[in-house]
């Protein structure tokens, strides 16, 4: 029996058949410059030649730690192509947790773009045989130039068939990352069958602008292009995010809820500003493109009056919230967290399609993703083909299939947790299928409140609806074992300055979160979000921060989830 495809031979077997095709894009003085896939097959082989002589083998571990560039595709294809095993990193981190993987997974080398800042604070507590730079940086013996290793001949060996290709650590809410082990047929198996509900083709672009050391960037954004030969070109910085989208104008964009919630935001706050005419054609534009879209699927006698005021109200209003986001959107796909209902159908009024999905790095992610065609909101979409799921007694969702991990890298007792006596992956994730086989998430097992009344509370639900309120731009639940829940809020600052302005208050941000109007403001605003839910699901009390919560003080995961024990260990004195 032939060992199954691995992903430097799926790329090269791609790079055959679209030679011509853009691979990647990337900026070089404002400007996007391409890489075909015939260069870049050339260039990855190179880069193995050198990589051999550096000493770097099959079953050799090798860390990455760079923001998404060519160079990360190139490294990491010719290490897959030794069978050596990648370690990404991502950049957030603090060096606590960058020195935790290293020594944890024992990389021997290490890769770094952009970031040798943060690799100097931990240097002389690792261990490495080579440091691999991205950049050129001031000189020294004991680095490696990452583009001289491109100046060698290509490789023309065979390419080897490692087990596992890649360890990438769990970006968890709770104690230090695990290392999944994922093999190279977790990660083929899982994009061919994503495919089947959300097709990729050679034609697409993908603008990369999620981590690509986290998995749903590197199964989504970065190996599926590949496999189907499309293009990814890479924003510079989400600094200028808004710009790049313009100029890649993508067909496909991979993000997090935080993202889509952000631009909806912007959206907004702009209308808001607007002349009260223009606000009432822009949300009539709404009502009515929503209406025609009632109408196809009910094919109902109004669709051919619909259709023609939606023609002139979409080319007015609604053509413009798609040409801030490239002009060519065919769909975008949301991952990593809950995408709220409401923001998914604003972008479907606007003529975007944003599909949530569900997954975890263990099962390399994807394990349910909403069809292009007979999406539903509210539900993370169908479980993939060839995936098996099954609700335990508890509703924790157990999983089976070719993208669930071979285990824990170094940690043999958390792996046997993971799983059913029987083989299930339990993720930990409380949910139900419904008739139609769609999947909703209804909590994450470990975070559910237990009040001293004895009623169970899913945090995130209460998060998720305080976070539509325009002056709450972030939100924690704690209160277990407490007779009410409360709320750590990280308010809109600059909507609480639009406030101010409003009010003529001339007060700085700090002054305005002990101001006794804004106070009350923002609980009647949470009343506002919460008037649907039950009693004991109300926020008894709640906390203004000065601050957000950040990744750099490993407060939110790589996908922006909360940290809920670091932020309370941050907030105790406040708490009380």
């Amino acid at each position: 029996m032939s060992p199954a495809q691995t992903i430097f031979e799926k790329f090269e077997e791609v790079a055959q058949r679209y030679p011509k095709n853009e691979a990647l894009g990337y900026k070089v003085e404002g400007h996007y410059k391409t890489l075909s896939y015939k260069r870049l097959s050339d260039k990855v082989n190179r880069c193995v030649t050198g990589l051999r002589k550096l000493g770097i083998k099959e079953g050799t571990k090798v860390a990455i730690f760079s923001y998404n560039r060519p160079e990360w595709v190139k490294l990491d294809l010719a290490l897959n192509k030794i069978g050596a095993t990648v370690v990404p990193i991502h950049t957030t981190l603090s060096p606590r947790l960058i020195k935790h993987i290293i020594g944890n997974s024992g990389a021997e080398y290490l890769a770094i773009g952009d970031l040798f800042s943060k690799y100097q604070e931990i240097k002389d507590q690792i261990s490495l045989k080579k440091v691999i730079t991205f950049n050129k940086i001031e000189w020294r013996e004991d680095l490696v130039y990452f583009n001289d290793l491109l100046a060698e001949e290509p490789d023309n060996l065979l390419p080897a068939h490692g087990e596992i290709c890649a360890i990438i650590y769990t970006s968890g809410t709770t104690g230090n990352p695990k290392g999944v082990m994922l093999t190279n047929n977790n990660f083929l198996e899982n994009i061919k069958a994503a495919a089947q509900y959300v097709p990729y083709t050679s034609k697409d672009v993908w603008l990369s602008f999620l981590l690509m050391s986290h998995v749903l960037e590197r199964t989504g954004g970065y190996l599926g292009p590949l496999y189907y030969g499309g293009a990814i070109y890479f924003a510079q910085s989400p600094k200028t995010l808004a710009e790049d989208i313009k100029k890649a104008k993508p067909t496909i964009l991979i993000s997090v809820p935080r993202v889509f919630e952000k631009v909806y935001d912007k959206i907004m706050d702009k209308v808001r500003a607007s002349s009260a005419f223009k606000q009432k054609l822009f949300f009539g534009s709404l009502r009515i493109s929503r209406a025609y879209l009632n109408a196809k699927k009910t094919n109902s006698p109004l669709k051919f009056f619909l259709k023609l005021t939606h023609f002139f109200t979409d080319y007015l209003v609604l053509k413009k919230i798609r040409q801030s986001l490239g002009g060519r959107l065919k769909f975008s796909i949301s991952g990593g967290a809950a995408l709220n209902p409401s923001v998914a159908k604003f972008f479907e009024a606007a003529s975007i399609k944003v599909l949530e999905g569900y997954g975890l790095t263990e099962t390399s992610p994807i394990i349910a993703v909403n069809p292009l065609v007979g999406y539903k909101f509210g539900t993370v979409g169908k479980v993939l083909p060839g995936v098996a799921i099954k609700i335990a007694a508890d509703k924790e969702i157990l999983v089976k299939g070719p993208g669930v991990m071979k285990g824990y890298y170094n940690n043999e007792a958390a792996t046997q947790e993971a799983f059913t006596e029987d083989g299930w992956f339990k993720t930990g994730d409380l949910g139900f299928l419904d008739k139609d086989g769609y999947l909703t998430i209804i909590g994450r097992k470990k975070e559910m409140i237990v009040t001293s009344t004895g009623k169970n509370v899913n945090p995130e639900n209460i998060e998720a609806a305080l976070v539509e309120s325009i002056y709450i731009s972030q939100a924690m639940v704690f209160g277990d074992k407490q007779k009410h829940i409360s709320a750590l809020v990280v308010p809109d600052f600059e909507e609480l300055q639009i406030f101010a302005k409003a009010n003529n208050l001339n007060m700085e941000t700090h002054q305005l979160l002990k101001y006794q109007p804004v106070l009350d403001l923002i609980k009647q605003d949470m009343a506002a979000q919460l008037k649907e839910f039950p009693d004991n699901e109300q926020i008894g009390r709640f906390i203004l921060l000065d601050k957000e919560f950040s990744e750099e003080r490993e407060e939110l995961t790589p996908t922006l989830k909360l940290k809920r024990e670091k932020i309370l260990s941050h907030y105790q004195d406040l708490i009380g």
